[in-house]
């Protein structure tokens, strides 16, 4: 695994997490390709007992049969475990297997992409909820921790929950990009060295997302690296626009139209403004829309 890099404050809260006399249960969520998945890893990497990852746009059976090899991954067995056939179940079982791990040190189990797992009528987050507070939070050597690019989702249904995860979230961090010093030790640990104006080129052109940083090849400049990553017929972030609406919002669609329409009037807009001009609903579709927005501007503010 690559070194670390940046992510000081991050990497502290977590260890500290970690050495906490009760159990924790840590709230990840930030942008696809921001490197939240790798930052668990690395500060976690030896104590991580049980992970599972999301799939986008899976079935509730196809989140419940991804479940299952990942138990069968974490105790090691040579045999396929049935599938559980409801989430209840697949939290039960988990509980079964962490029982006497947990009593051997400290313990983390890790949910990627966790939106991803709530699939429409499936009831995962009430049996999420069930299992924290039954049978997780009872664990001093336990850390569970959540993690989400639909940060939107995250904030609506972890952070600000209203019903059994309330105020049960004891730690919860935003992944924010590379600041531009950060960006400049990336490339630098990948033997990219740019001078500060191609830094602040490439900075303007890709922000301090480590995954686009990573593209980035040591024999180029910066001009190079945004012409070949952007604008070439099979450039890796070509679509990424698209892509990374769709993984941040339900209904990606209404949010990209309002992103189209305020960047070409290039200036602010009215909430009336806005339903005139992209023909959404007066309704709870640009509430929806707006509060999304408002949620992430809010929180990043608090952080």
């Amino acid at each position: 695994m690559e070194n670390l890099v940046g992510r000081i404050h991050e990497k502290k809260v977590l260890e500290d997490a970690l050495a906490s006399p009760g159990a924790e249960l840590i709230a990840v969520y930030g942008r696809r390709r921001i490197g939240k998945t790798f930052l668990i890893r690395s500060v976690y990497e030896k104590y991580i007992k049980f992970e599972s990852i999301g799939v986008h746009n899976a079935t509730m059976q196809e989140q419940l049969e991804g479940f299952s090899f990942a138990l069968k991954k974490a105790i090691e067995s040579p045999l396929d475990i049935a599938v559980p056939k409801t989430w209840v179940a697949a939290f039960h079982s988990l509980e079964n297997i962490l029982n006497p791990i947990i009593k051997k040190g400290k313990a983390v189990i890790f949910f990627d992409e966790f939106p991803w797992m709530h699939t429409q009528k499936s009831n995962f987050l009430t049996a999420f909820e069930h299992f924290w507070n039954s049978w997780a939070s009872k664990h001093s050597n336990l850390t569970v921790v959540i993690c989400g690019s639909a940060a939107s989702w995250m904030i609506r249904n972890i952070v600000n929950n209203k019903g059994g995860l309330h105020n049960r979230v004891s730690i919860r961090i935003r992944l924010l990009p590379f600041t531009l010093s950060e960006t400049q030790a990336y490339l630098k640990s990948r033997s990219v060295n740019l001078a500060h104006y191609q830094l602040l080129q490439l900075y303007m052109a890709m922000g301090g997302v480590p995954q686009y940083l990573k593209a980035v090849q040591k024999v180029e400049s910066a001009t190079q690296a945004i012409d070949r990553l952007f604008f070439t017929t099979h450039g890796p972030l070509k679509e990424e626009f698209k892509i990374l609406y769709e993984s941040l919002f339900d209904n990606a669609a209404h949010h990209t139209a309002v992103i189209r329409l305020l960047y070409g009037v290039g200036k602010g807009m009215t909430r009336n403004e806005i339903i005139r001009s992209s023909h959404l609903s007066s309704g709870g579709t640009t509430t929806k829309v707006l509060s999304d927005w408002d949620k992430i501007s809010f929180t990043s503010m608090l952080e």
